[in-house]
């Protein structure tokens, strides 16, 4: 269960939904607030009241088919870094090493990346706000054009502790917060886990992330084991991302014109 329904019911329905006696003529169509004090710890408890698309297991924008081996593999996302800087906690993603380079296991790397790729549609497609995130100067360009040419969010520069937290101070006012947030490397240039994913984990963001073998994957929602340094892997993610995001995009304008009266 996805963290970003959870945070969409408790923002639209805990200070309105009343509680909705469960009797044999009546169909409860929102949660309680009974059910969604339970939800805070067992997100589960929703499940009856999300969409039958969001139920489906199966590879609802057919990103299984686009998403190749032998792309991933010209794109160099199977390269690590060097063997001494490996994290602990990445060790079950690398496929091995070759001259003293940690390479990950693709098959492990396509399944994370369609998992995540489908996550991304779905906001989208419900109109969510996604958030670009890195702090690579190679590619921070290559990140806000990316996110500009799909109609959503990049943050490229240097992260102000509080910017999720903290906003009424920061700007004067409460914004909205993206739905998702996704980073192009989990890593600040001075080698730290990004500021960032801990933020969003005390909001109730998703997130997704590129993590590399010397990257700690604790917090994210949705890891994707890859390299994520070089021009060719970050071309072809983002290529992928905002496909995602057009496809997404697509079926809600779809839904939109089905709808009577449109």
């Amino acid at each position: 269960m996805s963290r970003v329904i959870l945070r969409n019911f408790i923002r639209n329905f805990s200070s309105a939904s009343a509680t909705v006696p469960r009797t044999a003529t009546t169909t409860v169509t929102q949660p309680d607030s009974t059910t969604l004090q339970k939800a805070t710890v067992q997100p589960t408890v929703l499940k009856p009241y999300v969409s039958k698309s969001l139920q489906n297991e199966q590879d609802l924008f057919g990103f299984e088919k686009a998403v190749h081996i032998d792309e991933m593999f010209k794109a160099r996302l199977h390269f690590g870094h060097k063997i001494g800087t490996v994290h602990e906690n990445m060790k079950w993603a690398l496929y091995g090493e070759r001259l003293g380079v940690c390479i990950f296991d693709l098959e492990t790397t396509k399944k994370y990346l369609v998992r995540a790729l489908n996550f991304i549609a779905h906001v989208s497609m419900r109109g969510g706000m996604i958030l670009f995130v890195t702090s690579n100067r190679d590619s921070m360009f290559d990140v806000e054009k990316a996110a500009e040419e799909v109609n959503q969010y990049s943050h490229v520069r240097k992260w102000q502790s509080g910017t999720l937290t903290n906003t009424r101070q920061l700007l004067g006012a409460s914004v909205r917060l993206p739905d998702t947030i996704v980073f192009m490397s989990t890593l600040t240039s001075l080698g730290e886990s990004h500021p960032a994913i801990v933020e969003a984990t005390k909001m109730a963001i998703p997130t997704i992330g590129i993590v590399d073998s010397n990257s700690d994957p604790a917090y994210l929602t949705y890891l994707i084991p890859a390299n994520d340094d070089t021009p060719n892997s970050t071309e072809y993610l983002l290529r992928l991302f905002k496909m995602a995001v057009k496809k997404g995009q697509e079926e809600r304008k779809r839904q939109q014109q089905q709808e009577p009266g449109k």
